[in-house]
Parts: C-alpha cells; structure tokens; sequence
C-alpha cells in the first residue's frame, strides 16, 4: 500500500537486469546498487556494459557485502539465455532474487513505411528478451533444486517493462504497442504460473523518459503520432527509475509513471493487479462513455493527416512535372 514500502527489499539481494547497458536498466542498476543491492548487468555490448560499471562504481560507494559484474549476451536468442544461465548458477554460483526484463526499442512509422526487418525486430526486441531469458531461468531454477517442493522454492521476483501504448495502441507504433501489450498478458500467466513457486510478478507500464531510445525514437516518429500523444514531456530517466523502485516497494505489481499512464490503464483494468482500485473502477465507467467521442476524435485526426499527405504529394508531383 501506499503508506508502506517494505515489499521490496534490496539490501543483500542479488538483481539480474536484462537490457542494462543503457537507459531504464543502466538508471535502475546503480539505484539499486546503491540500496546494497548486488548487479549482474546483461547486454549485447560489452564495451557499453563496461562504460555502465564504471560509472556506477564512481557514483555509488563499494560495499564488500555486494558486487557488480556484466555478462555480454543476446537475450533474443534462446540457446544464448540458456548459456546465460549456465554460466549465472553453474560458473558463478549465482541466484538472482530479481529479474530485470528492462530491453526494449521502438521504430515509430507508419505502417506503410515500416521494412520486414522492422516488424522483425519489434518481436525480438520486446518480447523475446522478456521470454526467454525467464524460461531459460525458471528452468535452470527447476533443475538446480531437484526434489524441493514448489512452495519450498525461495522468494524470487520478475519485473516485466510493457508501456503505456500497451493500455492504449495509437498510429506510428504497430511495431512496438502489440508487443508491449503481450508482455502485459505474459505477466497475468507467469502470475499464475509462477506463483506457487513463491514468485512475485509485477509489470511496469512507463511513459515517455528521457533515454537514448527515445532520443532515436523522435528521428523516425510520424508527425500524427506526436500530436495524438501531445505535450507529453519525457521525464529523466533516473526520475522515471526511482518511481518504478518506489511503487514496487509499496506492493504494486501494476507500475506506471505518469498520472495518464494510470488513467490510460483503468480503461483495461480486466485482471491486472488494481492500483489504487476503488478509483480506478470509477474512472474506468466515466472512460467507457468518454472512449467513443476519443476515438472519433482521433480518427478524424488521422484521416485529415492522411488526406494532407497526399494533396502535399500532388503538389510535389505537380511541381515535378
């Protein structure tokens, strides 16, 4: 609850985060590498997961009761989060308590103008590395612990990152929503699945934070897209991780960022762990009646983008001509 931020002790943990090598996962590794909390930082690159290390040694005092360390691995692939955790409970006699699902890119187009590879990418990015490396883990988990009972197991934590696009899908990001929207529904089954061997699984939808990502997100974003979104400011990434840390410490499995995120996510309460619930069925009933008059609006946005456009083009050809 609000008032408590108990239930989600660091100090003394061990913190496995995936897509750590910059934005929301490097921001999240030194907090909680501040908290006492021990980091295995996992991205493709190793010269930016060097880059990470040393600045979170320089920003945040040493304990001897912790320790810092990266393994360079692609979380897309499956026979490579397998190797992941061979070498985490094998070599290094690891056992994260959390996980960290924080990779993650978006490539906003129009449908028109997104390739193949795109699309592709979109899945691989945002879904696989979430998948995977948790399938992997549980896996090995099972494996290293033969004969215990499933409510045996130690309490162990995985924290999923969807976005709030996930809540409400608009034009310019079918490569990215879709999936975003998936890791919501894969947080519902782990839940269940998951749970009787004493894991807690939460979900953190983020707005717009300031981050490389985003910075390479604008190169590519259509202009509709920015104005259906509106003035919506990116917040700093070091802001956006301590609220996430915050929310998870008062017992939220639900995570968001900004107030529209939560607003955005009464409209699909379904069976998500509820924030703040007795509000948020209230403005679930008010977002029903208001949806329709939203969609038209929108809509109407789009189709008057789409018509400019093409008179924009006839003038361009006309010009040509």
């Amino acid at each position: 609850m609000w008032f408590s931020k108990s239930n989600f002790p660091t100090e003394g943990k061990t913190a496995l985060i995936i897509g750590a090598s910059q934005g929301l996962g490097a921001e999240l590794a030194l907090q909680l590498y501040k908290k006492n909390c021990s980091i295995i930082l996992v991205a493709r690159t190793q010269t930016k997961l060097e880059s990470q290390i040393q600045r979170i040694k320089q920003a945040a005092p040493e304990s001897k009761a912790q320790f810092l360390t990266y393994i360079v691995n692609d979380a897309s692939n499956y026979e490579s989060c397998v190797e992941l955790w061979k070498e985490i409970v094998e070599i290094r006699q690891l056992d994260p308590d959390i996980i960290f699902c924080c990779a993650g890119s978006s490539v906003p187009k129009l449908f028109a103008d997104l390739t193949g590879r795109d699309i592709k990418q979109g899945v691989e990015t945002n879904y696989y590395t979430a998948v995977y490396p948790i399938h992997a883990g549980f896996k090995a988990v099972l494996a290293s612990n033969p004969g215990l009972k499933c409510y045996e197991y130690k309490k162990r934590q995985i924290i999923l990152f969807s976005s709030v696009v996930g809540f409400y899908p608009f034009i310019g990001y079918l490569q990215y929503a879709p999936v975003k929207a998936a890791l919501e529904s894969l947080s519902i089954i782990l839940r269940q699945e998951l749970g009787p061997y004493n894991y807690r699984v939460s979900c953190v939808f983020p707005g717009n934070f300031m981050s490389e990502g985003f910075l390479e997100e604008q190169k590519t974003k259509p202009e509709i897209t920015k104005k259906i979104e509106g003035p919506s400011e990116a917040i700093p990434g070091d802001v956006c991780a301590g609220m996430i840390i915050d929310q998870l410490s008062k017992g939220y499995d639900t995570v968001t960022t900004d107030f529209i995120g939560w607003v955005l996510g009464c409209s699909v309460l379904g069976v998500l762990p509820r924030q703040w619930g007795f509000f948020q069925v209230i403005v679930s009933f008010l977002f029903s009646i208001i949806a329709p008059i939203a969609n038209w609006v929108v809509y109407r946005d789009v189709v008057a983008f789409f018509r400019k456009r093409e008179e924009n083009e006839s003038e361009d050809t006309k010009k040509d001509d």
